[in-house]
């Protein structure tokens, strides 16, 4: 959380959600039981394909921008955005867009200059997500979407630590979304082939149970992982690295319909992006510190306060 961050929003968009609770709770998933064929001796069996796994929600995360969508978006674009909220920062810029079921319904945004051009203590990446604002409109602050729905960005500061820890290059994000005042890090843990990253499902409402989200990576080209609750997977994510796609899979059929979860998968397919080149950096800085744990690295304001005691805050 950054000091731009308008947190009396937060905490009324979360009052707002806590009032519309799900038709059902937050379960541990289980396999479904497949009914056994009657044993006939009269009669051969006949063979039929063996069914795919259901598909119970599809996304997928595009970072489509090039220079030659500079002319298409223009200025005027993104200043609907800063007109609507204030979470769209005046140095954003429009980058990828999500699409959910087949339908375009949020845009992706973050500063490429303050992750691209700036030197390697100054990078600073917070990427966030609003819903697509209709094409024709006479008053921004009136017209439909431009809505905040979720976003993340890279703690350092919690990296470094992180590394240390597990004695290799750790990067740290931290998901935020404005149904929940909580703060999801999605870690990185040690793993002697390929990648895995946990973050926590907290609870939401009444009945709900702490669980732990894990993305065991799967070993080929591209950034592609298995995500499991438990023993159980419940999605996938298919990542293109060169085309910059991210698609996602929910097989869980309660996951599906479960909004936070939905934003949470968006959110870790947004970060998939800028895993390899958040890990190089996290690596520069780590191998600076390893021997004096002590880094030069300066923790600019806003990421300082994702330490801050929250019971201290309203004092």
């Amino acid at each position: 959380m950054t000091e731009e961050d308008p947190v009396e929003e937060i905490e009324k968009t979360a009052e707002k959600a806590a009032k519309k609770p799900r038709a059902k709770s937050r379960t541990t998933p289980t396999k479904k039981k497949v009914s056994k064929p009657s044993k006939k001796a009269a009669t051969t069996p006949e063979v039929k394909p063996k069914p795919s796994k259901a598909v119970y929600k599809k996304l997928k995360v595009n970072f489509w921008r090039t220079r030659l969508h500079d002319e298409e978006l223009g200025v005027h674009q993104q200043l609907k955005y800063q007109a609507k909220t204030r979470w769209f920062s005046k140095n954003f810029d429009i980058e990828g867009v999500v699409e959910e079921d087949g339908e375009k319904k949020y845009i992706i945004a973050f500063s490429k200059n303050d992750w691209e051009e700036k030197p390697l203590e100054e990078k600073r990446l917070t990427c966030r997500m609003f819903t697509i604002m209709e094409e024709k409109m006479t008053d921004a602050r009136t017209a439909k979407g431009g809505n905040f729905k979720g976003g993340f960005e890279l703690s350092v500061s919690h990296s470094l630590i992180q590394s240390y820890e597990i004695k290799h290059p750790a990067p740290v994000f931290i998901m935020q979304i404005p149904r929940s005042i909580y703060l999801a890090r999605v870690t990185r843990g040690w793993r002697l082939v390929g990648t895995r990253w946990t973050w926590p499902l907290l609870p939401e409402q009444k009945g709900d149970k702490l669980q732990v989200v894990r993305a065991k990576g799967i070993v080929g080209p591209g950034r592609n992982y298995w995500i499991y609750i438990g023993d159980q997977k419940i999605a996938r994510v298919d990542g293109q690295r060169i085309q910059k796609n991210f698609e996602i899979q929910i097989f869980d059929e309660a996951f599906a319909k479960d909004k936070m979860f939905i934003i949470y998968m968006i959110l870790f397919a947004g970060i998939c992006n800028f895993m390899r080149v958040a890990t190089k950096m996290i690596k520069q800085l780590y191998k600076k510190m390893k021997k004096t744990a002590t880094t030069d690295y300066t923790i600019p304001r806003g990421e300082l306060t994702l330490f801050r005691n929250p019971r201290m805050m309203r004092r």
